[in-house]
């Protein structure tokens, strides 16, 4: 996340239609915000005498003039402003004199400060405003709530005119509400992406409907349709990912199968919970875990009693960066980049712990026995090593390829791995027999190379009945999986 402060020049998109009465006062006052800028006028087809003035600045070199036409709406207007956009970031300003430029620069912070792809401009976070329309306002709160309940965002003002987006986003989304329906649209269109939204409060200065006001009930009753329509619609409707995802705070990372694996099991809470189980009792007070990814079993031990510290560690900044946002705000989460194929860091050095918990990532390590080790250095002399591998070579498949795994293991051979490294062996336990046969069919019959979001949905739902039964079964059969529980062993 950048912390850089710059100043973002400015494209402002704003739509005209009869505003004879405020078009001057309102340039004059965006001509006045101390930016780098351009005005980008779109006059719907106005009739008042508006682009008689209009004409009159034809001739400034910061301002550009289209005449539609015909009367298309006020999102037909911003799409053909959008499309002219030059500068660094677009914000969107009626002509009316509701909203003051003088905010702009509240709008632009969190994206100069490098926090902000987009940031809305709130009438009901604190700031001045003029006391109108009761009505309108539940209004415009009742469509705010009905589009953060489909989108799952909390914003405060769906309905703002004043929306700051960087220009490479809203010129890469294709819009299609002529009308007033621009609000939900675009609002529903963002939530679907990977876009760091922030809300700031403005000033509002509402005008009556004698004073030229045209937005009606009929616009809020389209305003539903829209949030509903755009919210569940899985049409396409960016035109340059790339483009879009390069100006973006957080570019997202290739899809990575671990990652979504991770992901989907993050949801599986019966299955982390049945793991987290037969590790529980062995778990002292200072923790560290190797490879928390994205920190399933961090989501476990910050309820365990014992535990007066947790050191989470994973090679991808991208899964760092998830443990952040998820734990960020437990004191007692410290959250360091370490690859287990290197190593201890120097962050670490002379670091000891009471537990070292390494579930599902030695079989991505070429150079296991020297991870091993290296787990071993961080180890109090009265520690323990809780270790989770994939077992049975023979399952050994192209899942395992795309996940990344070099191996799967036999007991005997990780009993061998483990005592050459230093450790004294208490245990070696299958785990989930159940397993088998999931993988079994995906990935040796099918030939899967992933489980898919329902397979791994409808297991978790099982668990519950499941984990009753491999107490009966993993003598016979073994397990999907093979839980080591070490001490430290000594000099």
């Amino acid at each position: 996340m950048g912390t850089t402060r710059r100043f973002s020049s400015v494209s402002v998109a704003m739509p005209v239609h009869n505003e004879r009465r405020t078009i001057r006062e309102i340039i004059r006052r965006i001509k006045a915000v101390p930016r780098e800028k351009e005005i980008i006028i779109v006059d719907d087809f106005s009739n008042d005498g508006t682009r008689r003035i209009l004409n009159e600045y034809s001739c400034d070199p910061e301002i550009r003039i289209v005449f539609q036409p015909e009367n298309r709406g006020k999102g037909a207007a911003l799409q053909t402003a959008f499309a002219l956009a030059t500068k660094d970031v677009v914000i969107v300003q009626d002509a009316d004199l509701e909203y003051a430029p003088s905010d702009y620069e509240v709008l632009l912070r969190p994206i100069d400060a490098g926090l902000a792809d987009v940031v809305y401009g709130s009438r009901f976070l604190h700031g001045e405003r003029r006391v109108l329309y009761f009505k309108h306002s539940i209004g415009n709160r009742l469509l705010t709530l009905m589009s953060n309940l489909f989108t799952d965002l909390n914003l405060t003002d769906m309905e703002t005119c004043y929306k700051a987006f960087k220009r490479e986003i809203i010129q890469n989304i294709k819009l299609v509400s002529p009308r007033f329906g621009f609000e939900p649209e675009i609002t529903a269109k963002l939530a679907k992406l990977p876009c760091s939204i922030y809300e700031v409060p403005i000033n509002y200065y509402g005008r009556s409907y004698e004073q030229g006001k045209k937005i009606t009930w009929k616009d809020g009753v389209a305003a539903t349709w829209h949030i509903a329509v755009f919210s569940l619609s899985k049409k396409p409707f960016v035109q340059n990912r790339a483009a879009l995802e390069k100006a973006l705070v957080h570019p997202p990372e290739p899809p990575d199968t671990g990652v979504l694996t991770l992901e989907v099991f993050e949801k599986a809470l019966h299955y982390n919970h049945w793991i987290f189980g037969k590790l529980r009792d062995h778990v002292g007070g200072r923790v560290i875990e190797v490879g928390s990814g994205i920190g399933n079993i961090i989501a476990e031990l910050v309820n365990h009693p014992q535990v007066e510290q947790i050191v989470a560690t994973d090679h991808a900044p991208g899964s760092l960066n998830v443990l952040r946002d998820r734990f960020g705000r437990d004191s007692f989460i410290d959250t360091v980049i370490w690859d287990a194929n290197q190593p201890v860091p120097e962050v670490l050095a002379g670091q000891t712990f009471d537990t070292v918990i390494c579930s599902n990532v030695l079989e991505h390590v070429e150079d296991h026995r020297a991870a091993l080790k290296s787990m071993r250095r961080l180890l109090k002399a009265d520690g323990k090593l809780l270790l989770l591998v994939p077992a049975h070579p023979a399952l050994f498949c192209a899942m395992d390829r795309e996940l990344g795994h070099f191996r799967r293991y036999r007991g005997s051979e990780l009993r061998s791995l483990l005592t050459d490294a230093g450790f004294e062996v208490d245990r070696i336990l299958d785990h989930n027999f159940f397993g088998i046969i999931g993988w079994l069919i995906s990935g040796k019959l099918m030939g899967k190379k992933a489980l898919s979001n329902g397979d791994i949905r409808r297991f978790d739902r099982l668990v519950p009945i499941l984990r009753h039964l491999d107490p009966l079964l993993v003598p016979i059969f073994g397990g999907i999986s093979l839980i080591a529980i070490c001490r430290h062993g000594g000099n």
